[in-house]
């Protein structure tokens, strides 16, 4: 079930609209953890149009990280067969070391 994908989100911006793409992980269906420069967001894809852009999502959670590099220097690849938890466990000792 857990496998890394690129998914396409139509964002609103001020009402300008633009597709930005996301390296996310699939943690179960419909559910994803994304990554951007200051930590994690776990979403649920709600809606997807006809071209698989994901037009409606709700983010469970918003993970902050410190310091912020590890979030932006996330390697989906390295997390895939971990669980939740045991991913949480490995960015807490990352952590801890860089801090």
């Amino acid at each position: 079930m857990t496998e890394i994908v690129t998914l396409k989100y139509w964002y609103n911006f001020d009402g300008e609209y633009e597709i930005i793409e996301k390296e996310a992980l699939v943690i179960a269906p419909n559910t994803v953890v994304t990554a951007n420069d200051e930590g994690w967001h776990i979403e649920v894809i709600e809606e997807k149009d006809a071209d698989s852009i994901v037009l409606n999502w709700r983010t469970v959670t918003n993970i902050t990280f410190y310091p912020n590099e590890i979030a932006s220097e996330t390697d989906f690849t390295s997390l895939i067969n971990l669980s939740v938890a045991e991913m949480f466990l490995r960015f807490a000792e990352i952590s801890t070391k860089k801090a």
